[in-house]
């Protein structure tokens, strides 16, 4: 039994309960029985578990902090609530992770880029095989260790093809600073996937994107283009910010088909199959989380639902009446 307030990290065999007062590790041995084994990374406190870090397909979700440098219109987490042992906790899991059951390591936040120290750390202690994917808004510069680690993606939001639009749905004067530093870190090879958030109010500007990502920042590895998510910022926003995708996937279509043809992948994130052209659908990637998804009724009989990534649980009262 434990007492006290511990961090609860999963292995193969055994997990680890670490006190976080004394620093003290336990490990306790895994339960035979699947449905009772850890999994994720929890905190035990008041004689209960609650998740910390969510571990799905072999890859943990590494959430830094809650703390960031801008403030996007459509962010769909709450900002500015670490607790007082964040770091402390973040310390206690980076020393005692397992890495057997870790293909990957996906850090975000917030902006994790402010937490950069606790990235570089997890560089040095993790295998070559385990890969990294930073998700930042690309207005810190990440260290020299970042960008020369083959391993590690980063996935930055670049939210319109001018400066006033991307500035007024990051409520930040970011644009340049943003283009500026990913060309600085083309330099080194790293990988770069460019994101784009799909709102009514840059929805209009999908084609142009494309051109100005080909002529500008042709080095990105790839591009994903994103439905969003209605939670947190992007709820109080709504008004603002929803635009039904049967209004923009025309020109969506046609923005992935023109990157794709000049070599640039462009992927689309979050969205249902059904919304999408036949020959446009081999681009639809199945992005959200297992526990975010949810489906219609209707969807029950679909042929296509085996392989379709559904719809956010916070976008389900929106599709309703699309869906065929």
């Amino acid at each position: 039994m434990l007492d006290g307030r511990h961090v609860i990290i999963p292995g193969v065999k055994e997990y680890k309960a670490i006190d976080l007062n004394t620093g003290d590790v336990k490990k306790i041995p895994q339960s035979k029985i699947e449905s009772e084994r850890i999994s994720d990374i929890m905190i035990f406190e008041n004689s209960q578990k609650h998740l910390l870090f969510r571990i799905e397909n072999r890859e943990l979700t590494f959430f830094l902090t809650s703390k960031c440098n801008q403030r996007c219109i459509m962010c769909p987490q709450k900002l500015d609530i670490d607790t007082p042992d964040n770091d402390l906790i973040l310390q206690c899991v980076i020393d005692n992770l397992d890495y057997e059951i870790l293909d990957g390591i996906c850090f975000t936040g917030g902006e994790p880029l402010l937490k950069m120290k606790f990235i570089e750390q997890v560089i040095k202690k993790s295998p070559e095989r385990v890969l990294l994917t930073v998700l930042t808004n690309g207005s810190i510069m990440p260290s020299e260790l970042i960008m020369k680690s083959r391993r590690c993606k980063l996935c930055v939001p670049l939210y319109a093809p001018f400066d006033m639009l991307h500035n007024k749905m990051t409520a930040s004067f970011s644009f340049y600073k943003i283009v500026e530093n990913l060309m600085k870190i083309s330099k080194y090879e790293t990988a770069i996937e460019l994101r784009f958030v799909i709102t009514r109010l840059n929805s209009t500007y999908l084609e142009e994107y494309a051109r100005f990502v080909w002529r500008n920042l042709p080095f990105v590895q790839d591009v994903a283009f994103m439905g969003m998510e209605l939670t947190a910022e992007a709820h109080k926003n709504k008004s603002e910010l929803w635009i039904m995708p049967v209004d923009y996937i025309s020109s969506l279509q046609k923005a992935v088909a023109y990157l794709n043809s000049c070599g640039v992948k462009a992927w689309i994130y979050n969205l249902p199959y059904c919304f999408f052209d036949e020959p446009y659908r081999k681009f639809l990637v199945k992005s959200i989380s297992s526990w975010k998804i949810r489906y219609l009724p209707k969807c029950n009989s679909c042929k296509i639902k085996s392989v379709c990534g559904g719809m956010f649980f916070s976008n389900v009262m929106e599709f309703e009446n699309l869906l065929p």
